[in-house]
């Protein structure tokens, strides 16, 4: 059967002008929305009647920033060594274990890849040396990737294959550590990692994926991630595959990045427009701020103890500002718009000086700053008169709140990163990401991150950024999908939209704001179907 009929609903419709307690489904679309003894009878004559007993159902979750494809991978074939309290993982001799046992587990000649380390959480406050891995093997490649994505370790095995030998390596943007003319096998940032992950990833590794990313398409879906991102990277190829094999429930924002030789890469075309999008060229204007990479204005606030900085040290560019420049130029000048990474706060005015004087750049395009963890009021002022919309990151409030004050950037910058309430007061379209795999996809615990500000030990920071539980529902929905243009078709429950929505266990709109977390997904509905 074709249509459907959803009543005695709490919709949640996410377009004041619509609400009701039924909806009709017909084909995939939402047909109409109202009370149910309004609509008209010929319009669920022979539906399905689903009785949903007055639960609260709200349009499907957008993810606005993630790496899906990535976080299949890690999932599906990366050892987890993430640090307590995140994971497991302690200290340095911990994550040899584990690294060992995973290679045990999986015998052969396969690399041995570990994610979502974190040198801030070890006991010993640094990254693992290539002598620290070469104890888990000597003849396979190890790595191990931060939790940041910034950041990786690697054995003298995969240095080798690497042909990085000696410290004749000097890479545009990032660093790589060397000690005594010889490499000690920390490399950061993605000028600096990429020759390792290049040998490492193999073409067999990556067409294994399928299955991790079906696999993850299910794990989305139960936190209600109807449309998933990939933010960056190029990735149509894997997804087209993906969706021609069946792998994929969830719809995709794809978003690619330059070509290495500086031009835009193709735009994405799909004979099933609806699920995989177009999204943004995706830009990395800097690093991490636990990575101690993003680039501030002011210095950071300690210096890392194991690897430590210059005096007055604020980080780096993630690319060259005659680069930046171009690329903003050539996306506009081809009508495209861009989607670029900032998390210091110097990087963002740097982005937002290039686009300014970029020739062809479209102030009504909807160009997002992703992160926008650290933009000052005058930062958010100068975007929104630039038609620039920001996605924030506000997981880093729970996970490394409590390091941004004491350790990272001090109290004063530290307590109002994310400044959500800042773009709520003036009224800027924004969205809310968890960047997967750094942080668990999860939208309501996103929201709240946001109308709490809680940090792991706690501490409620800056609570004048606390926004409401209606509001931070915007950054996950309606205005997700229109920072991506598709909010023709997503994003709302209204008539003519595609009937993707979850169904909560509870009203997100009056539970306790401390209970937002632990609000479980009852159900999800992707195009009409019921998915979970």
């Amino acid at each position: 059967m074709s249509r459907v009929l959803i009543k005695n609903a709490n919709l949640i419709t996410m377009d004041e002008k619509f609400s009701g307690d039924c909806m009709i489904i017909d084909n995939g679309r939402i047909l109409a929305v109202g009370k149910e003894e309004k609509l008209i009878l010929d319009k669920v004559k022979g539906a399905d009647v689903v009785d949903m007993k007055g639960a609260t159902i709200l349009p499907g979750f957008i993810d606005p920033h993630g790496h899906f494809f990535i976080s299949a991978m890690a999932h599906k074939l990366f050892a987890d060594v993430s640090c307590y309290p995140i994971g497991k993982i302690r200290n340095i001799s911990m994550l040899i274990h584990a690294l060992r046992n995973y290679g045990k587990a999986h015998p052969g000649k396969d690399p041995i890849i570990g994610f979502g380390f974190d040198d801030t959480l070890a006991e010993e406050y640094r990254m693992p040396t290539a002598e620290d891995l070469d104890q888990v093997s000597a003849e396979r490649s190890v790595i191990v990737l931060h939790t940041s994505l910034h950041m990786l370790s690697a054995n003298t095995t995969a240095m080798r294959k690497a042909g990085i030998v000696d410290c004749s390596f000097q890479p545009e943007c990032g660093r790589v550590y060397y000690e005594n003319g010889r490499p000690t096998g920390i490399f950061e940032e993605s000028d600096a990692m990429m020759p390792i992950v290049k040998k490492v990833l193999s073409a067999k590794m990556v067409l294994s994926v399928l299955k991790a990313m079906e696999e993850e398409s299910e794990r989305y879906l139960q936190k209600g991630i109807t449309t998933v991102c990939e933010g960056a990277g190029n990735m149509a190829g894997i997804y087209k595959l993906a969706y021609k094999c069946h792998r994929m429930k969830n719809r995709a924002i794809v978003c690619q990045s330059l070509k290495a030789d500086g031009k835009l890469p193709s735009r994405i075309v799909f004979e099933d427009g609806k699920r995989l999008i177009d999204g943004p060229v995706k830009l990395i204007a800097d690093g991490s701020i636990q990575a101690y990479t993003a680039y501030l204005t002011i210095p950071y606030y300690q210096n890392h103890p194991t690897r430590p900085k210059p005096e007055g040290y604020c980080g780096n560019p993630g690319m060259p500002k005659e680069k930046l420049e171009q690329a903003l130029d050539e996306i506009g000048k081809a009508g495209r718009t861009f989607a670029v990474h900032c998390n210091g706060d110097a990087a963002l005015d740097m982005v937002l000086d290039a686009f300014s004087q970029a020739p062809h750049a479209d102030k009504e395009a909807r160009n997002l700053i992703i992160h926008c963890q650290t933009a000052r009021e005058d930062q958010l002022d100068r975007m929104k008169e630039l038609g620039m919309l920001p996605s924030f990151f506000p997981a880093h409030v729970y996970v490394w709140g409590d390091s941004h004050v004491h350790t990272f950037l001090g109290a004063e910058r530290g307590s109002r990163i994310d400044p959500v309430g800042s773009a709520v007061g003036r009224q800027m379209c924004f969205t809310l990401h968890n960047d997967a795999p750094v942080t668990e996809p999860s939208p309501l615990t996103l929201i709240w991150n946001t109308v709490c500000r809680t940090t792991q030990k706690g501490a409620v920071i800056a609570p004048e950024q606390c926004i409401s539980v209606y509001e931070a529902l915007k950054g996950v929905t309606c205005n997700a999908a229109f920072q991506y243009g598709i909010e023709g078709w997503l994003g709302t429950l209204t008539p003519g939209k595609r009937a993707d929505f979850v169904v909560l266990d509870r009203n997100i709109l009056t539970v306790p704001a401390e209970e937002l977390r632990n609000i479980e997904i009852a159900e999800v509905w992707v195009d009409g179907k019921r998915s979970k």
